[in-house]
């Protein structure tokens, strides 16, 4: 199978995926995802140039530059499709992973900055929504674009429940630089749970007793208000975990001639922490949740690192998103989709591999040395050097929910 016929089918696979989509755009796309592929590379003028055809190469990066230009390829719409094509394959509790990535930043430019929902998936995770915008703008609030991608996927899911059954259960999950009283409160009102991991100086207002701790001598009971930090505060530490916990309360000024500025601890936020601080590691996990308060939780946080073994794939070891040159947020959201479609049929074809037994073909039968990404990525290669055929497909095979694997 030659590349032109891989660009073929890689063709019927957008056209399928973006009907809406003009035919001429349609093309583009699927030239531009095929040129990725087969440079591994997002910088526009390698991956151009990598586009079957007779073209010169100066017209294919032409033809890249105009596509990431034309506001006819609505990213919007196309990442709703993207949502129904992941949701469609997945049964049971979703695990949303919320991060943000800075790219193209110089010495003299901070680049921009893409904030992205995506879908944890058997060790790694799809990106399905994301948001950019120019870090040298003033006045960027990334909370509007939260609640904004957070509305859209919530009524994606109301859309996709089969038979007027009720969405699935979904869990946000995110890391110290977005957690916080806005990602919480919104969690709530979209019906979803959340588990955050938050800064050590978080204060927080203790409601109850502890309902699990690890048996240790001496261990000092917490104070009324204090850091987070204070729960676990060296390595090796007992576990806690608390319900009904008080944090994030809001802050109003006095009233006038009062001065400063007012605490309202009967407005914060109640909720569960878990704070475990294992002696072999360098920071405590402080963990805060509405799902029942147990250590399993850091178990479950842990699959928020598959977005950044996401954020790997389009970076470093995959197609170089943060060489690609493109600055203009709008731009860039519609680069991201061409590296989403990419992403979804690399991981399409590494599942495939394992499906059929054919990993040995690619390394150790004793263990696993590739990701599923990086298994289709050798795959194709594989089938492109021994002229054999290629599946292309952005559909992954069907995935319930599986138990993360135990803290490492």
């Amino acid at each position: 199978m030659n590349r032109q016929e891989v660009l073929q089918a890689v063709d019927q696979e957008v056209s399928a995926m973006l009907p809406a989509l003009a035919r001429p755009e349609q093309k583009a796309v699927a030239g531009l995802v095929v040129g990725v592929v087969s440079a591994e590379q997002a910088r526009l003028s390698r991956a151009s140039a990598a586009i079957p055809g007779p073209a010169q190469d100066r017209s294919k990066l032409r033809r890249s530059q105009r596509l990431l230009a034309n506001p006819r390829l609505d990213v919007a719409r196309a990442q709703r499709r993207l949502v129904r094509r992941v949701l469609a394959q997945r049964r049971g509790r979703l695990d949303l992973l919320l991060d943000a990535t800075t790219t193209s930043a110089t010495a003299h430019d901070g680049g921009t900055v893409t904030l992205c929902f995506a879908v944890a998936w058997h060790g790694r995770a799809i990106p399905v929504l994301w948001r950019t915008w120019s870090a040298r703008t003033p006045g960027q609030d990334w909370r509007g674009a939260l609640q904004e991608m957070t509305q859209t996927f919530h009524d994606l899911l109301a859309q996709e429940a089969p038979g007027g059954a009720p969405p699935p259960e979904v869990v946000l999950l995110a890391d110290r630089g977005l957690s916080g009283s806005t990602l919480a409160r919104l969690a709530q009102e979209r019906g979803w749970h959340y588990l955050l991991r938050v800064i050590r100086t978080t204060q927080v207002a203790i409601a109850t007793t502890p309902v699990a701790t690890a048996p240790t001598r001496g261990a000092a009971a917490p104070t009324d208000r204090q850091p987070i930090s204070a729960l676990v505060p060296t390595p090796g530490a007992p576990s806690v975990c608390l319900s009904g916990v008080h944090l994030y309360p809001p802050r109003r000024k006095r009233r006038r001639g009062a001065g400063g500025w007012q605490t309202c601890w009967d407005a914060a936020l109640t909720a569960q922490v878990v704070a475990v601080w294992r002696a072999q590691d360098e920071e405590a996990w402080l963990l805060v949740t509405d799902l029942p308060a147990a250590t399993a939780r850091c178990t479950e946080y842990r699959r928020r690192t598959w977005e950044e073994e996401l954020f790997r794939d389009l970076k470093g070891l995959g197609w170089h998103w943060n060489q690609s040159r493109v600055r203009r947020p709008e731009r860039v959201e519609r680069l991201l989709l061409v590296l989403a479609l990419a992403t979804l049929w690399m991981l399409g074809l590494g599942q495939r591999v394992l499906r059929h037994g054919q990993r040995v073909l690619l390394e150790e039968r004793a263990r696993r040395c590739y990701s599923v990404f990086q298994l289709g990525l050798r795959w194709l290669r594989r089938c492109l050097t021994n002229d054999q055929p290629v599946q292309v497909t952005f559909t992954l095979l069907p995935l319930a929910f599986a138990p993360c694997p135990k803290l490492s």
